[in-house]
């Protein structure tokens, strides 16, 4: 009985499940957007920067001087260490929590933001969709606003990917500056020059500096002006299930498109209706525009 009790649970909800809308763009591009903003918002979260120092072969210097500078998510603080000691000893000086000059964590944090907003929206957009028989039933005012709500939610969206991916970009550019050749580097790199009275110790700081690829944060740059993209066009696909788009009916290759009361705001099954138009038959899609 359980068995059975479960079979006719799952083809119940199978039957209320509006499929059809995931075959169209606007259901599609749901999967997309919710890709690419985990994408976005995960490889900000799980970067890091390094900057590492190594000055070796120097006369006056009986050990290889290394150093090292990191970072990570929300990039407010680093840390840095190095093993150069007034008596050429190899302890190592930790500094913990140093604060950068210009924080970048405001943008970082937004950008975050943003990502985790837009996942938590498209999720529940897909719900909606493909339960939009089941709650037009539980609510006629459903039907009514929700093609509105999804609207406006994907152009307040497309407006604030814009915005906070404008922003971590210039933040990030100048992250990169500050760890690209950090100042307490360079200071450790004047010390040692002072102490040994040799210039010529890591004359050029690029020499003896390696920083590392930042290859997630391109990333992450990259996958947040996507969503920009994305939202934009969906943007439209939006409109076009709302009451404001109102098209003249079209005759297009013997199919004749036209959006009819009975089709409903929101998205709606795709049934074709055969019409002779001037002689010939043509068919009706209501809601296909």
């Amino acid at each position: 009985m359980d068995v059975e009790r479960l079979a006719a649970t799952k083809n119940e909800i199978l039957a209320e499940l509006h499929k059809d809308v995931f075959l169209t763009p606007k259901g599609m591009i749901k999967f997309v957007q919710l890709f690419v903003v985990i994408c976005a918002f995960a490889m900000t979260t799980s970067a890091s920067g390094t900057t590492d120092i190594l000055i070796s072969g120097a006369s006056e210097i009986s050990y290889d001087v290394k150093g090292s500078l990191t970072t990570k998510y929300p990039f407010q603080k680093y840390s840095w260490s190095h093993n150069y000691g007034d008596k050429n000893t190899e302890t190592k000086h930790e500094f913990e929590d140093r604060m950068f000059k210009d924080g970048f964590q405001s943008e970082a944090q937004f950008y975050v933001f943003v990502g985790v907003m837009s996942f938590l929206y498209t999720l529940a957009a897909i719900v909606s969709y493909a339960f939009y028989k089941k709650f037009e039933k539980m609510s006629e005012s459903f039907a009514t606003h929700f093609t509105k709500i999804d609207l406006g939610g994907t152009v307040i969206l497309t407006f604030l990917w814009f915005l906070s991916a404008t922003l971590w970009s210039a933040g990030f550019s100048a992250l990169r500056n500050d760890l690209d050749q950090p100042t307490d580097l360079i200071s450790l790199v004047t010390t040692i020059r002072t102490d040994t009275k040799n210039t010529d110790i890591c004359s050029d700081h690029y020499s003896c500096l390696t920083s590392d690829s930042w290859s997630k944060l391109y990333g992450s740059i990259v996958f947040g002006y996507l969503c920009i993209f994305l939202y934009g066009v969906n943007c439209w696909y939006c409109f076009k299930d709302t009451e404001w788009h109102a098209e003249p009916e079209k005759l297009v290759g013997g199919v004749l498109q036209i959006r009819t009361e009975s089709a409903g705001p929101g998205p709606t099954d795709m049934q074709d209706v055969n019409l002779e138009v001037g002689g010939d038959t043509a068919t009706i899609q209501p809601g296909a525009i």
